[in-house]
């Protein structure tokens, strides 16, 4: 059977999954999977990406998510519902009530529904309901009619030329950019020599061409602006657009409107336009190196220099655990895939919270809080981070066979010198200080206690969201003076009945700290019979076996985790 025939003879609902988060589409389209009448044609990371392909699939319906970067969801659903006859169904964060503006801007641009999803960028949740929320409206909308589109106003008849003589030559000919000049009618009057060139394949014959046909292809929002300006509105600040060909592709302009007014002569309208393509290369070149932020900074900037300056930061590492056995097993090619698919998780859901990733270390990632541009709450940023990235590999290993992926977690917030740091002929945007020893130094301990997360006692102080978290220990690492209180950091609410044996542990630490080690033993050893499974409660009973042998005050109330 052909790919025509198959697609003439499968009778189920066509659906378009679109989202910038990688763990979204992905369970969305599992979602949508699950129902027999529906099947997932295509899934689009951006706006633009998702025009393009609702163009060439042809979907019956598009889940749009509307906090994307590029092009926001209400402006890709903006261009949606003046040409595609698809319906559009909202899936999105930002929208979890009745009143919500995006909510109602949403429904005014024709969207067929709204629904709320669940926050941040893993949906453990989502997956377990199987969404029959989102099956049952997809559904519902699907068995309404079509969003006609609007009604066309024929053109009116031209005029003559606004502008003629030396300068009007100058203008259309001598300049590397698209200069269009349209009438009160809407008629193109005139066009430069590079608009050809700019816009091929649009039709820019003079008293033919009209903003209409040339803004047909979802280039509506454009064509609103001109006709504004026309009617007498103010002219719009400069701003970067991506414009859709006649082939389906796009291009990235920069956009310059202005009103031509002239004495006994309704106004006109001047678009210049001018190919950014270079820079938008250049700019997702650093984006792929960087995050959005610094590479935006890198992009103005004249000459990015060496320096920086003291910031407060939060800092998280993670790193895989027992990735040498890992990587024996499963060979080059499919280990690399395998790292590629962890990290894409693992930068999703930071990213979703507000950080950046710093840099790659092998199996390894360290990501930053608070720069280039702090949040207020960057310590809560990372650490509901950390819980997940957990959560998301439970996804990720769910995905592959052989034993699940596990990570060693820590986090450390602290003042850092940020900035470029390197040589003259080559630099990174990256941050060097104690947090970053300490953060390194908590994520190799989580092996130690048995731990996901360990946080420092200065990010403990800095949360203002509940999180389930104990105190584990109070250490000092190699190179750093002061001790810091370390806590673990629980990915999930513990059950009621783990209150008992969390209640003896902190007892059992508290005089442990306190240098009362037959008290602590006592505590540890009704902790240890609660909750057998506890490596933290092991680690501190065996050390309070070798304090026991100590004289009395040669007990710091610390432990060295240089020591074994």
């Amino acid at each position: 059977m052909t790919a025509l025939a198959a697609k003439m003879t499968d009778t189920r609902k066509r659906i378009l999954v679109v989202d910038d988060s990688l763990i979204m589409r992905q369970l969305v389209s599992e979602i949508v999977d699950s129902d027999p009448d529906l099947a997932v044609v295509g899934t689009a990371e951006n706006g633009r990406v998702a025009i393009q392909k609702v163009r060439q699939l042809a979907p019956d319906a598009v889940l749009l998510d509307i906090d994307m970067p590029e092009m926001t969801g209400l402006e890709t659903l903006r261009r949606l519902g003046l040409r595609s006859p698809c319906k559009v169904i909202i899936l999105s964060s930002l929208v979890t009530n009745q009143d919500a503006s995006e909510r109602v801007e949403a429904l005014r641009l024709g969207a067929a529904a709204v629904i709320g999803k669940p926050s941040g960028g893993v949906s453990l949740d989502l997956k377990q309901k199987r969404a029959s929320e989102i099956v049952g409206v997809l559904r519902q909308a699907l068995g309404l009619p079509a969003i006609a589109d609007p009604p066309i106003t024929p053109a009116a008849s031209p005029t003559a030329d606004l502008i003629a003589g030396p300068i009007a030559e100058l203008l259309f000919a001598g300049l590397d950019i698209a200069v269009l000049l349209f009438d009160h009618t809407g008629h193109l009057m005139r066009a430069s020599d590079a608009a050809g060139r700019i816009l091929h394949g649009c039709d820019l014959e003079p008293g033919r061409a009209t903003i209409a046909s040339i803004c047909d292809t979802f280039n509506h929002t454009l064509a609103s602006e001109l006709w504004d300006l026309i009617g007498g509105g103010d002219a719009p600040a400069p701003d970067e657009i991506d414009f859709a060909m006649p082939d389906y592709s796009w291009i990235p302009l920069g956009r310059t409107i202005m009103p031509v007014e002239l004495p006994g002569q309704a106004r006109g309208v001047l678009l210049v336009l001018e190919d950014i393509s270079e820079k938008r290369r250049l700019q997702a070149l650093l984006n792929k190196t960087m995050s959005s932020e610094v590479a935006q900074a890198a992009m103005t900037a004249t000459s990015p220099t060496l320096g920086g300056e003291m910031r407060d930061v939060t800092v998280l590492f993670a790193d895989i655990r027992g990735f040498t056995a890992l990587a024996t097993a499963l060979g080059a090619h499919a280990i690399v895939d395998l790292l590629n698919e962890y990290f894409s998780y693992m930068t999703d859901v930071i990213t979703a919270e507000g950080g950046m990733v710093d840099k790659f270390i092998g199996d390894g990632l360290m990501a930053l809080f608070g720069v280039p541009n702090p949040h207020g709450d960057d310590a809560d940023r990372a650490v509901a981070a950390a819980r997940k990235m957990q959560r998301a590999l439970t996804l990720l290993s769910e995905r592959h066979a052989g034993p699940p992926l596990r990570i060693g977690i820590g986090v450390c917030t602290g003042p850092v010198l940020a900035g470029q740091i390197g040589s003259p002929a080559r630099m990174n945007y990256t941050v060097i200080g104690e947090a970053v020893n300490l953060a390194s130094r908590l994520e190799a301990a989580t092996k130690l206690y048995g731990s996901q997360i360990l946080i420092c006692g200065e990010t403990r102080s800095r949360l203002r969201r509940t999180v389930p978290v104990r105190q584990i220990d109070v250490v000092k690492v190699p190179g750093i003076e002061t001790p810091t209180v370390v806590h673990d950091v629980f990915v999930h609410e513990p059950e009621a009945m783990a209150a008992g044996w969390l209640a003896a542990f902190g007892a059992g630490l508290k005089a442990y700290l306190d240098g009362e080690i037959t008290v602590a033993l006592d505590h540890l050893a009704r902790a240890s019979a609660a909750n057998p499974e506890d490596t933290a409660t092991r680690v501190l009973a065996q050390r309070c076996r070798r304090l026991a042998l100590l004289k009395p005050g040669e007990w710091t109330g610390y432990w060295s985790l240089d020591e074994r």
